[in-house]
């Protein structure tokens, strides 16, 4: 009989978010589930985490359904935390998600959801990111499904280990599942959000505010894309990495090595 796997679950909405709940029951059936999720939504938050302040954390109250503990932190912190501290032992993968929105594009570099799941990859461990995009929740409990079923494939690749440290972002469209066309492996895309403020009345400091806003962009039009793909009803799966070195760009530095002579 097979062993079953220890899974650390974990998102950016906050621990009482409706998205991990439903991606808990969904992967539960195949997997030893541990949560370390944000006491509060950290939504943007990126890679952001905590060293001037302590961390505090609690166990999870009974009536969210789940098994572990809420994290005073970003979702970083939430993989670093448990991984080095709470847990007794490494678990076998990490995952991020349900969250309610899309990590596609540029997004990712911001979003704590993608956040967290390459946090998991720093402590090289099999990890995965899980967005749903806005309009889709209803069919949330069905692309959780799909979600346990891409899990089970992925977390067996063997480009999870080694030197070069992958791991996934997946995007879920905003459709039917029925109308799904299917799913495809992806580049990330440099689709963006226009961002602009709006100003707005701050009730607690009684001054003026600004929230932003803005549509996105899309720059690539295939579906090869991660956000071109989602907007073509396909879930985008989309294997990342650490290294955003601009090797293109190296041989023009060359001369600069030797144009500030140093006595050694």
């Amino acid at each position: 009989m097979n062993k079953r796997r220890t899974l650390l679950l974990t998102n950016d909405d906050g621990y009482s978010a409706s998205g991990i709940r439903a991606l808990h029951d969904a992967l539960s059936e195949s997997f030893d589930i541990v949560v370390a999720a944000p006491t509060t939504e950290q939504s943007g938050i990126g890679h952001a985490f905590t060293f001037n302040r302590p961390l505090s954390h609690f166990p999870l109250p009974p009536s969210v359904g789940m098994s572990g503990w809420a994290v005073n932190g970003t979702p970083s912190d939430c993989v670093k935390f448990a991984v080095s501290h709470l847990l007794s032992k490494t678990p076998d993968l990490v995952v991020s998600g349900m969250n309610l929105g899309e990590n596609s594009g540029i997004s990712s570099y911001y979003s704590g959801t993608v956040a967290a799941a390459r946090e998991g990859a720093f402590w090289r461990l099999p990890s995965i990111a899980f967005s749903i995009c806005s309009g889709s929740e209803t069919y949330l409990a069905d692309y959780c499904g799909m979600a346990h079923r891409i899990l089970n494939h992925l977390a067996l690749d063997p480009s999870t280990g080694g030197s070069k440290i992958v791991f996934y972002n997946v995007n879920f469209p905003n459709c039917k599942p029925s109308l799904c066309r299917g799913i495809r492996a992806t580049r990330q895309s440099m689709a963006y959000f226009d961002d602009k403020y709006r100003s707005v009345s701050d009730v607690d400091s009684n001054q003026e505010g600004f929230i932003v806003y803005g549509d996105k962009v899309d720059v690539e039009q295939s579906d090869t894309f991660d956000s071109r793909a989602i907007l073509n009803r396909y879930v985008a799966v989309t294997p990342l990495c650490f290294d955003a070195t601009a090797e293109w760009a190296l041989p023009a530095l060359a001369d600069l090595e030797h144009s500030f002579p140093f006595k050694q």
